[in-house]
């Protein structure tokens, strides 16, 4: 199923369940739950733009049928809270009566994403004739410390409300989280079905793309179909007839190109400049953490340094990322990297 865009990545995005590329398995787990109508709470997770979030929302608003507009909600934990969202937080935040020693009568806070977002849609009960209302947490290991709290909320309201919650980073996620969800490892989408998807794409668009162009598309979109369907776009605006030429040419025009303009800002110490060019560069693309990471490693060995000042600069980078793997915040671990980067080439 198409829409009506100029964009193919959105024009192409799947719809339901029987249009996602690929993953037989995980789809037929998923329709068994919608001809049963019942689940249990899920985590899905896999590599970083393989497809969770689509999957889940086609799968939710399968499963809820006509009623889904007001039984679904999708929610993106690393969003920061604002201001207001804190004050009304702070405000709800109650003191203990129950507690003795060092924790008698000290306030008890509650995470504003919970407190704010989370349970005014959760309390509601169902409208319509669905079993239950479904919550879709996107990046669910931002929560850090409060999944606890987010646990106590899955007991409490799930026979209202079940979560389908999507991470990355699997290994930040705390027992109790995963003792209570079936876990969903969606994995990347074959080069067969990849193929097939792609051809399919050109077809409807009247461009024809050869099988070694196929085989370097799949290995730079790293199996990433959006990713893929947009290089596709540029080439067929060169070429209605893609071949390794005209997709290399795509590829090196765009490749990277914001990246060497970040490194230029960084060279020059830069700092407000080169964090505002490093969120404009995570908005537009939606690189996550990692591949900036990588692409910032991939410029160094270019540029013409000394071999101490390299390894710094690799250190760096190699440090922010264990980090970031760790499930600190990514922003605010790149925003200390481009820092150090910053102050790092000031003294040269």
């Amino acid at each position: 199923m198409t829409i009506n865009s100029p964009v193919w990545s959105v024009k192409y995005k799947p719809k339901t369940l029987s249009e996602i590329c690929g993953r037989e398995q995980i789809k037929f787990q998923l329709k068994e739950y919608i001809s049963k109508k019942n689940f249990p709470h899920l985590l899905l997770t896999g590599y970083y733009g393989v497809g969770k979030t689509t999957i889940a929302k086609c799968f939710a608003k399968e499963f809820l049928g006509g009623s889904y507009e007001s039984n679904l909600k999708t929610l993106f934990a690393d969003v920061p809270i604002s201001k207001e969202e804190r004050k009304q937080a702070g405000i709800r935040s109650t003191f203990s009566t129950g507690m003795i020693g060092s924790r008698a009568g000290k306030r008890r806070y509650i995470h504003p994403f919970l407190d704010i977002k989370v349970k005014p849609f959760i309390q509601i009960r169902v409208l319509g004739e669905a079993p239950f209302k479904i919550l879709v947490v996107k990046n669910f290991e931002a929560l850090g410390q409060f999944q606890q709290g987010f646990r106590r909320l899955m007991e409490t309201y799930g026979s209202n409300c079940r979560m389908i919650l999507i991470t990355s980073k699997i290994s930040t996620i705390i027992d109790p989280i995963i003792s209570r969800c079936q876990i969903l490892f969606i994995p990347p989408v074959e080069f067969k079905d990849y193929s097939d998807f792609i051809k399919g794409v050109s077809k409807k668009e009247d461009i024809n793309i050869n099988e070694p162009a196929l085989k370097i598309l799949y290995k730079y979109s790293e199996g990433q179909l959006n990713k893929a369907i947009n290089i596709l776009q540029l080439s067929a605006m060169l070429s209605t007839n893609i071949n390794s030429e005209v997709l290399y040419e795509v590829i090196n025009s765009t490749k990277d190109k914001k990246i060497k303009e970040l490194l230029k800002l960084i060279l020059k110490s830069d700092f407000s400049a080169v964090r505002a060019q490093l969120r404009a560069i995570r908005r537009e693309f939606n690189y996550s953490a990692q591949e900036v990471y990588k692409k910032l490693l991939d410029e160094i060995f270019i540029l013409p340094l000394s071999k101490s000042i390299k390894i710094q600069y690799i250190n760096y980078i190699a440090e922010a990322d264990f980090k970031s793997i760790d499930g600190l915040d990514p922003d605010i671990q790149l925003s200390n990297l481009v820092s150090k980067l910053c102050f790092l080439f000031e003294k040269i």
